[in-house]
């Protein structure tokens, strides 16, 4: 029992009840048909023009957020895609499909890192944008890359195969 000289405030009192009942809900992310061929937790980075800069020319790498950098295939059509999304926000901030035409290059400056072009739809949208993604070390990057490469053939051969088919 609390009394005026408590110095509780009323809401940490036994006798408090809420008066706001918060309700689950169910959030769909779009993941629900597809499984993790791979992750990598990874700093991305991306090169272009900032607000400021607009129309200048004037291009810089700018980091874009830190999550797990994951390759995805989708359950029923076989479509394989790169996306990442930021570690507190869950906000998408790269997804692409892995064509076959991509080709991961090392960055110049780090051999933790590995630098791409590709179309992107992180933001709703599709627009060509310049990746750099980091990670811990020089081994897990090759493995990266070797593993990016390897699941382009996939995605290569599968879209073969529907083209062939209609």
């Amino acid at each position: 029992k609390t009394s005026s000289n408590d110095p509780l405030p009323f809401f940490l009192s036994t006798n408090y009840t809420f008066q706001v009942k918060l309700e689950e809900v169910e959030v769909k992310s779009g993941e629900e048909d597809e499984e993790t061929l791979c992750s990598y937790r990874s700093k991305l980075f991306i090169y272009g023009e900032t607000l400021l800069d607009k129309g200048t020319g004037n291009k810089t790498w700018r980091e874009r957020g830190i999550g797990e950098a994951r390759i995805l295939r989708h359950r029923e059509h076989q479509r394989i895609r790169f996306l990442m999304r930021q570690e507190k926000t869950m906000k998408v901030i790269a997804n692409h499909a892995l064509d076959p035409r991509i080709k991961l290059e090392p960055n110049a400056g780090s051999d933790r890192s590995r630098v791409w072009s590709a179309y992107d739809f992180a933001e709703g949208e599709l627009e060509e944008k310049v990746f750099a993604l980091s990670v811990a070390n020089s081994d897990i990057a090759t493995e990266f890359k070797d593993t990016y490469e390897k699941y382009q053939k996939v995605f290569f051969l599968s879209d073969v195969i529907v083209q062939n088919a209609s």
